[in-house]
């Protein structure tokens, strides 16, 4: 994963924006990684569902990058993009930026994510159906 800091942007779609609450904070006073990878993986489903037109469900990730802790209250934008798109995979890749008050954003962690589209029995399907196909 690169962390372009010459010109640090985010790149892909803004997928979702949240409020860091005191409630997610870890014993130092940050907001813990599992609530933010949960975010993330949010951000990556809605990806994947729109995708693949249904149901679809986390195969894995590769190894997130945190490189900045989450203060309390900082706003929380993950951004996402498809990557890759197999037969009844996708791969999505998910940043997360944060502002806090009166700062430049700044990049906080990066990831991808392999999703597969399941139909209604929870069974793998292909990604992209032929027409006509019902997902149930």
């Amino acid at each position: 994963m690169v962390f372009d800091e010459t010109d640090p942007r985010p790149e892909g779609e803004l997928i979702l924006r949240v409020i860091a609450h005191p409630r997610f904070t870890n014993a130092q006073g940050d907001i813990y990684a599992g609530w933010l990878l949960d975010q993330m993986d949010q951000a990556a489903a809605q990806i994947a569902m729109a995708e693949s037109g249904g149901r679809c469900a986390t195969v894995s990730l590769e190894s997130v990058d945190f490189v900045a802790p989450v203060p309390v209250g900082s706003e929380v934008s993950l951004y996402g993009e498809l990557e890759d798109v197999g037969r009844s995979s996708m791969q999505i890749r998910i940043e997360v930026w944060i502002k806090e008050s009166g700062q430049d954003p700044f990049k906080s962690a990066e990831t991808r994510f392999v999703f597969v589209a399941m139909d209604a029995h929870g069974r793998i399907r292909p990604v992209h159906q032929p027409s006509g196909t019902n997902l149930a």
